[in-house]
C-alpha cells in the first residue's frame, strides 16, 4: 500500500523525520519497503501482512503512529446536512445471502453535479497510486484509502425499482464490469442486483450498466460488509483483483459502513453539491459484536521475557482503540471490530510488545535445563531410506502436496485451491516425479533419476480422508551419461534396473520374503509391471510407464517408476543378517539348463532350486535366457550357474550330483521341466 506521509499528519502530529518514522513503523510490524516522491509528496511503499487489514487505510496507519509515539489521534470531522426526503422511501435493500453479506448500508444523494474532483484530492489519490476519474468516484476511492472501507456509487436512475438485492449469481449469468469485460458468473459469485439483473460483482467491481457518468444526477451509495472467503473465491475465479477486493479478502470492519457513508456524502456534497436524503438504508440482520479477550499481566511478562507494568498494558491497548477494564488479577479487553486478528491472550500480548518496541526488549541468555533432542523413529528410518536411494545414484527431490486431478483416481479436492491446476491433494508421488522428468526432458536433460518421500492422500470407504507417507522413484535415460566406448542404448535404464534399485532398498532395510507379482496396473505397460509383495502383504507397485500414459504426461517412452508404502516398509523392516565366516574349502560349480513353458515365472524356478539346493547351495545366478528355434514356440530355456560349498569340509562330487538330481526331479514334477546340456 502507498501511504503519503502528509496524509498521516492530518490525523496525528509527529516530529520524527520521514526516515525515522519509517523505521519505527517497520519495527512495529508495518514494513516500509521504500520511500519515494510522487506528485510532490513523500510516500511510503508498505507491505501489509494479511492479518492486519486495519493497516490498509491512512487512519489505520495513523492509529499505529499515535500509539507508538503516545500522541492523540484525530478523526476526520464529519458534518452533513440532510433533506426531509427519507432515504428508506427512495430506495430499498434486500439481502438474500446473509452469510456472504452480513451488512449492506446505503445512502441516496440527488442533484449532484458530476465533474472533476478538486486538485488536492486528485494529488492525494495519485500519490496513493489511484487514478482520478470524477468527483463522485474519487470521493469513494478517497474514503476507501482514508478509512479502509470500500464503497461504490450507482446511478440511482439506472437501478430498476430503485431496489438493491444482494444474492448469489444464477447459473450462466453474465455481467459487463466497469473494465468493459463481459464475465460469466457462477452460483458461488455474490452479486449486487436490481430486480432485473446484476449491477455489480459484490466486493470486486461495479457493473457497466449502472456506472456513474457526467450525465448522472442522482446517486445511490453502497457501503457493505462481505464475507472475505466469498470475495477471495470470486476474485480468483474472475482473475480480477481490485483495491476493494484486496481489502475485503483480508477483512473490513463491519461497523464502519455508516461512518464511511457519512464521510463520502460529505465529500460529494462539498465537491459536487447535491441533496442528501435523510437517514441510512441499513440492512444488518445480525450485528457482529466485538471480541472479548482477557490478558494476565504475569502471562505477558512470561511470554515477552521482561517486566511490563499494568499501567503500560492499559496504555498500549487503549491507544489502539480497545476498551480495557480490570477484573481481579487480569484485564478484560473489548477488541474493536477493525482488528479481527485479535482473538486470544497471546494476540494482546503481541500488541503490548509491538507498541513497547521489539528493539527495546532487553537481551539475555536463556536459562534453565535443556533436553537432548533427537529425531523420531520414523524420521531416522526416512533418512536411512533416502541414503540408500541416493547411494544408488538417485537424486532426492521435494514437491508440493497439491496436484491436478489424476485420470482414473479418486482424489481429495482442495476447498480453496491456489489455482485450477492445484485443485486436489496428490494421491501418489509418481505423478509428481513424472512432472519433474517432463520438466527436465523438455529442457534437454535426457538422463533423470529422482526419488522422494512424501505424504499422499486418499478417500476411504466411509468418506474419511486418509494421509500416509510414500516412497517413490522414477528413472529415464542413462544412469551413467555419455561414454565414448559404449553404445548409449546399452546403458539406458530398463525394468530390471528399476527392479534392482527396489530390491537393493528392500534387502538393505531387512525386508524378507519379497516377491514381484506380474500385474496389469493403471498407467503401466501391460507386461512390464508388477506388484511388490513382502510377507504376503502388498508393499507397492513397479513398472514401465505405458505409451498412452507417457504421451499424456509428456515423458519419454522408456520411463520406469516404483512406489512403496513407507509405513508398511518400516513395519516389515529390521530383519538383520547373520555373520557367517568365509569358508576355506573349495567350491563346486555346476551349470543347469532348465527348459520350461514360456508362462512359468523365473521366480518359481529359482524358488525350487534354492529350496532343494539347501544349505550347501551358496549362490544361484541366471546367465542366459533363450527362446526361439530350435525350441518349441511355447518353451524357454533358463541357464543357471550354481555354486556349492560347505563351511567345514570339502564336498564330494557325489554329494553335489545328488542335490542336482533332486533339483531336476522336483522341477520336472512341479513344473514339467526338461533339461539340456549347457
Amino acid at each position: 500500500m502507498l501511504v503519503p506521509v502528509e496524509w498521516i499528519r492530518e490525523y496525528v502530529d509527529f516530529d520524527l523525520t520521514t526516515e525515522a518514522l519509517a523505521e519505527r513503523l517497520t519495527m512495529a510490524g508495518l514494513e516500509v519497503e521504500e520511500i519515494k516522491e510522487t506528485a510532490g509528496q513523500m510516500v511510503y511503499s508498505t507491505y501489509v501482512t494479511p492479518n492486519r487489514p486495519d493497516l490498509l487505510s491512512i487512519i489505520g496507519v495513523a492509529r499505529d503512529v499515535s500509539a507508538l509515539l503516545s500522541t492523540s489521534l484525530r478523526s476526520p470531522a464529519i458534518e452533513i446536512v440532510e433533506s426531509d426526503a427519507d432515504a428508506n422511501a427512495l430506495a430499498s435493500v434486500e439481502i438474500k445471502s446473509p452469510i456472504n453479506c452480513p451488512r449492506y448500508s446505503a445512502r441516496v444523494i440527488s442533484g449532484v453535479k458530476v465533474t472533476d474532483s478538486p486538485k488536492w484530492m486528485q494529488d492525494r489519490l495519485i500519490a496513493a497510486g489511484m487514478r482520478p476519474i470524477n468527483n463522485v468516484v474519487d470521493a469513494t476511492n478517497y474514503v476507501l484509502l482514508e478509512m479502509g472501507q470500500p464503497l461504490h456509487a450507482f446511478d440511482y436512475d439506472l437501478l430498476a425499482d430503485h431496489k438493491i438485492i444482494v444474492r448469489q449469481a444464477e447459473p450462466g449469468e453474465k455481467i459487463m464490469t466497469l473494465d468493459g469485460e463481459e464475465r460469466e458468473l457462477t452460483p458461488n459469485t455474490l452479486v449486487i442486483a436490481d430486480p432485473k439483473h446484476a449491477v455489480a460483482v459484490a466486493g470486486v467491481m461495479g457493473g457497466f450498466d449502472s456506472e456513474v457518468s457526467y450525465s448522472t444526477k442522482n446517486i445511490l451509495l453502497e457501503s457493505a460488509h462481505f464475507n472475505r472467503l466469498s470475495i477471495r473465491r470470486t476474485a480468483r475465479y474472475l482473475q480480477l483483483s481490485t483495491e476493494a477486493s484486496f481489502r475485503f479478502e483480508r477483512g473490513v470492519d463491519p461497523n464502519l459502513t455508516v461512518k464511511a457513508l457519512d464521510r463520502v456524502v460529505q465529500l460529494i456534497q462539498e465537491t459536487g453539491g447535491g441533496t442528501i436524503a435523510r437517514g441510512v438504508i441499513d440492512a444488518y440482520p445480525s450485528k457482529i459484536e466485538q471480541n472479548i479477550v482477557t490478558i494476565r499481566p504475569e502471562r505477558a511478562v512470561k511470554i515477552l521475557g521482561f517486566h511490563v507494568s499494568d499501567e503500560q498494558i492499559v496504555e498500549y491497548l487503549t491507544s489502539l482503540g480497545m476498551i480495557v477494564r480490570r477484573d481481579g488479577d487480569k484485564f478484560v479487553v473489548e477488541v474493536t471490530t477493525f482488528r479481527p486478528d485479535i482473538s486470544r491472550e497471546e494476540d494482546l500480548i503481541e500488541e503490548v510488545g509491538r507498541i513497547y518496541g521489539y528493539e527495546r526488549i532487553p537481551e539475555r541468555l536463556p536459562s534453565g535445563e535443556s533436553m537432548q533432542g533427537s529425531d523420531s523413529e520414523e524420521g531416522r528410518f526416512a533418512s536411512r531410506v533416502l541414503d540408500i536411494l541416493v547411494s544408488a545414484g538417485l537424486q532426492e527431490v521435494a514437491t508440493g502436496s497439491m496436484s491436478p486431478c489424476a485420470i482414473g483416481r479418486e482424489q481429495v479436492p482442495v476447498r480453496n485451491p491456489l489455482s485450477d491446476d492445484l485443485g486436489y491433494l496428490r494421491c501418489n508421488l509418481m505423478l509428481d516425479l513424472l512432472a519433474i522428468i517432463r520438466y527436465n526432458c523438455s529442457r534437454g536433460m535426457q538422463d533423470v533419476s529422482v526419488c522422494q518421500i512424501g505424504h499422499i492422500f486418499g478417500v476411504q470407504d466411509g468418506g474419511a480422508v486418509e494421509e500416509k507417507l510414500s516412497i517413490a522413484v522414477a528413472l529415464t535415460g542413462s544412469m551413467w551419461g555419455q561414454t565414448w566406448n559404449v553404445d548409449r542404448t546399452s546403458l539406458e535404464v530398463d525394468f530390471f534396473f528399476a527392479k534392482g534399485i527396489a530390491e537393493n532398498l528392500l534387502e538393505r532395510v531387512g525386508v524378507q520374503n519379497v516377491r514381484f507379482q506380474p500385474a496389469e496396473l493403471i498407467d503401466f505397460h501391460p507386461t512390464r509391471a508388477a506388484i511388490i509383495e513382502a510377507e504376503g502383504k502388498r508393499l507397492g507397485v513397479i513398472g514401465q510407464v505405458d505409451a498412452k500414459a507417457a504421451e499424456r504426461y509428456e515423458v519419454p517412452g522408456r520411463t520406469y517408476a516404483f512406489e512403496i508404502d513407507f509405513s508398511l516398509l518400516m513395519e516389515l523392516s529390521g530383519h538383520e543378517g547373520k555373520y557367517r565366516p568365509l569358508s576355506r574349502f573349495p567350491a563346486v560349480t555346476r551349470d543347469l539348463a532348465v527348459l520350461v513353458s514360456a508362462d512359468v515365472p523365473y521366480e518359481r524356478v529359482t524358488e525350487i532350486i534354492s529350496r532343494e539346493g539347501g544349505e550347501l547351495l551358496e549362490s544361484l545366478s541366471l546367465f542366459d535366457v533363450y527362446s526361439g528355434p530350435p525350441l518349441p514356440e511355447d518353451k524357454k530355456n533358463l541357464a543357471f550357474a550354481l555354486i556349492f560349498r560347505s563351511p567345514d569340509r570339502t564336498l564330494r562330487d557325489a554329494e553335489v550330483d545328488e542335490r542336482l538330481t533332486r533339483i531336476r526331479m522336483i522341477l520336472t514334477t512341479e513344473l514339467g521341466a526338461s533339461f539340456r546340456d549347457t
